[in-house]
């Protein structure tokens, strides 16, 4: 096996900007994912703001995923506080949360397909696709009208805080937006149909050389969007105030960004997890989904197959929620503000489901501002397990007899864009 080195600079269509090098010599493979992305330094520059300030500047580490960032942050205000939102206003948040996911996942599918499809990018894709592009478009469009019924504005939704939902909500809004996730469920499955065929296998045979994963303890067989658990595929279920004891931080010399190890080994998060640690609630017509589109688990790049199956089962489930939702209230949810201390002291460890992963936020406030803390998101805990992924990609490429260095870059990119990092989260 001859030396070779390449350099991927600015990896398209993920969030920000990454760099990848490949070092292949004398058999040996190596890959350096490496975010050039700046640092912002959310962690420091908000010591000593008020608590409750803290969501809403949060949630300005990333716009494309605000809303995680935003209620993630709130949960662990709250924990910290001791403060308890009414049942109905954490419903409301919860439903937000699994909304985000929904069109996270759905709009990461339409930017990654055309690796699998040949089709080069977006725009490509959509000129040899011009009905399927539109129907798709359509469809992210009523995903957003169900959420502007729950939250309003979709990035940085202003109506969420500590205890606090600002935005009346009726029952009227509640069952348009359950019939708008209805449709999107329908139509997934129509799409499918148009999709089978189309999706061809990116680099079919390859697996994955480190399959540990992690998501969030579900409750009593519910798909959780916040958790008091962590739980990983070897069995092990770690409280979230406990996550420092598995989770080993670390910072690289080549990224401005860290990496996240389980026990000093690689793992990974996002759909491709949360399907393999939740099959057991999935219905019977998302199974059928993962049996047509050829869903294949141990294939890293199926991660992107399990986002849009995990579209089609979040839009049915939020569906009922909503539905559910609805049938519990007398005309409208109200604009709710619960009485605050703003001079408490607390710490507080959040746990949430983003659309690319595990998200957790962990505070400690004094005497109502902030005095610490740690966000560790879902891109620095793939960091790692893309480099490994990635190097394992280079070596089945070339015993399958690819040798074509823009080849082989087309790959790895490809792979990247299949984790669907999120570089702004990693540098916060």
């Amino acid at each position: 096996m001859s030396s070779m080195r390449l350099v991927i600079e600015e990896v398209p269509a993920v969030a920000g900007k990454v760099n990848v090098h490949v070092d292949r010599d004398r058999g040996k493979v190596r890959i350096e994912f490496g975010v050039v992305q700046e640092p912002r330094f959310f962690e420091r520059f908000l010591k000593g703001r008020p608590a409750v300030q803290v969501p809403y500047v949060m949630s300005r580490i990333c716009g494309v995923c605000s809303v995680v960032h935003l209620t993630c942050s709130i949960e662990a205000v709250e924990k910290a506080l001791g403060l308890v939102p009414k049942p109905e206003i954490h419903m409301l948040r919860s439903i937000a949360k699994g909304l985000e996911i929904v069109q996270n996942n759905f709009i990461h599918v339409l930017m990654a397909l055309p690796d699998f499809t040949g089709h080069g990018n977006v725009i490509t894709f959509s000129k040899a696709y011009p009905g399927l592009f539109n129907r798709m478009m359509e469809t992210n469009k009523m995903i957003l009208e169900a959420y502007n019924r729950i939250g309003g504005r979709f990035v940085h939704t202003p109506s969420l805080g500590v205890a606090v939902h600002g935005k009346p909500v009726s029952r009227y809004e509640l069952q348009t937006a359950s019939r708008l996730l209805r449709q999107v469920a329908r139509e997934l499955e129509d799409l499918t149909l148009n999709l089978e065929d189309m999706w061809k296998p990116l680099a079919e045979g390859f697996t994955d050389p480190a399959p540990e994963y992690c998501c969030l303890n579900p409750v009593e067989n519910w798909y959780p969007f916040f958790s008091e658990e962590l739980r990983f595929s070897d069995g092990n279920v770690v409280k979230a105030e406990n996550y420092g004891e598995v989770l080993n931080e670390r910072n690289v010399s080549y990224s401005n960004s860290h990496y996240v190890l389980y026990r000093n080994s690689p793992f990974h998060v996002g759909s491709r997890a949360r399907l393999q640690a939740y099959v057991n609630m999935l219905s019977q017509s998302v199974l059928e989904l993962e049996k047509t589109l050829r869903l294949d688990f141990l294939n890293p790049f199926d991660n992107v197959k399990s986002q849009y199956i995990e579209v089609a089962y979040l839009a049915d489930i939020l569906s009922h929620s909503l539905d559910e939702l609805a049938a519990s209230i007398r005309g409208r949810i109200e604009p709710f503000y619960t009485e605050r201390s703003f001079n408490n002291s607390g710490e507080g460890v959040a746990l949430a489901a983003a659309p690319r992963g595990v998200l957790i936020h962990h505070y400690k406030i004094t005497n109502g501002r902030l005095e610490y803390a740690n966000i560790i998101t879902p891109t620095v805990m793939n960091a790692r397990h893309m480099e490994v992924a990635g190097e394992a990609l280079v070596k089945w490429a070339y015993d399958n007899g690819i040798e074509c260095d823009e080849r082989v870059k087309h790959l790895v990119s490809a792979l990247v864009r299949a984790y669907d990092p999120c570089l702004p989260c990693s540098v916060h």
